[in-house]
């Protein structure tokens, strides 16, 4: 009390302690974003925004044909290209690889263990693997590339992580950086390979496999912590931004941040924000009196999950993603650089 008391009196410009903290957080921050090739104009247009508070830029992405062939859309290449144009001088843009398999005449499979196997099974198909990613990295000039391969079986992650070291050692020859993206199920106590920069996601507690809810919790968010302190690697943390809408009849439709706020005002639902997650909810039916559940994160949520993982020191954070992200989460992402870009 005594000492409360002679703070309040004292007329020292001298910064309480709880501010300092709080700015040396800031200043820690690192902030990256994701950019979805399928919403290339308001991904970009949303980057350009908020460029100042921003790191790494990560075009996302690259699938797999049928002859397991890298796969670039027109969408992909043509935004490789404009964040080169846009934003090489003053960030790090890398292009992210995903496990998708997209063929013609069929439906893609999403984040194909099958294929994984096919690329990671011995040195022979991995080396294979590695010389197709050196071709798009020569052809598309590209200086970083991440791994986001989800679904890695038991048996294949030896494989896999024999995978991330060569593919290091050879990019690094060409000045290329390696990240790599972990699902929250990876078992964290496998020995990964020094050199790539690694990323946990930290969402997808609800979605499209559940009923409503944020897709991170607080609660999920510690018990996620707990776990990846067993990795011999620091790692960055992947938040979601937007989220999902649940129809009573078991539709669920996924929606950005801007949809969501668009959709709270046609219906003039009541804006309610859960204690548990920071995530914004609200409830309405319909003209046919079928109820729909919506939740979404807003700049609100993610300042306080990332202020929630920062108490562990974790101060790298990745978005997913880009395109539909409001007026006051572009301008709080912009506000988290204290200086110019890099």
């Amino acid at each position: 009390m005594a000492l409360l008391i002679i703070t309040a009196c004292s007329n020292s410009k001298e910064v309480p302690v709880e501010a300092k903290e709080e700015l040396k957080n800031k200043n820690k921050l690192q902030l990256s974003m994701w950019l979805p090739e399928w919403q290339k104009s308001s991904a970009i247009e949303d980057t350009k925004n908020s460029r100042q508070g921003l790191e790494d830029i990560r075009v996302f992405g690259a699938y797999f044909n049928s002859n397991d062939q890298l796969l670039l859309t027109d969408n992909a290449i043509e935004m490789l290209s404009q964040t080169h144009k846009q934003f090489n001088d003053t960030h790090h843009v890398i292009l992210t690889l995903i496990n998708d398999y997209v063929t013609e005449n069929a439906a893609s499979v999403q984040k194909d263990s099958k294929l994984l196997h096919r690329l990671l099974q011995d040195s022979a198909t991995r080396q294979k693997h590695i010389d197709n990613i050196i071709q798009i990295i020569d052809l598309y000039q590209i200086n970083g590339i991440e791994i986001d391969y989800e679904k890695v079986t038991n048996e294949d992650i030896p494989n896999y992580v024999l995978f991330l070291e060569e593919l290091y050692q050879q990019l690094s020859k060409k000045n290329v950086s390696l990240h790599v993206v972990l699902e929250p199920r990876f078992p964290f106590d496998v020995k990964l390979p020094n050199g790539p920069k690694y990323t946990v996601m930290a969402y997808n507690v609800h979605g499209y496999h559940s009923g409503p809810g944020a897709k991170a919790t607080f609660t999920f968010l510690d018990e996620l912590m707990k776990k990846i302190q067993k990795s011999n690697q620091n790692l960055a943390i992947a938040f979601a931004t937007g989220g999902f809408e649940w129809v009573a009849q078991g539709q669920t439709i996924a929606l950005t941040e801007i949809e969501a706020e668009q959709l709270l005002a046609k219906t003039k639902a009541v804006k309610q924000r859960d204690a548990g997650s920071s995530a914004v909810y609200f409830n309405f039916l319909d003209e046919n009196n079928i109820r729909h559940e919506v939740w979404y994160a807003d700049q609100e949520t993610l300042e306080k999950w990332i202020t929630h993982v920062q108490k562990k020191s974790y101060n790298e954070i990745v978005l997913w993603r880009a395109g539909g992200l409001s007026t006051e989460t572009l301008n709080w992402i912009a506000e988290q650089h204290p200086n110019d870009p890099k």
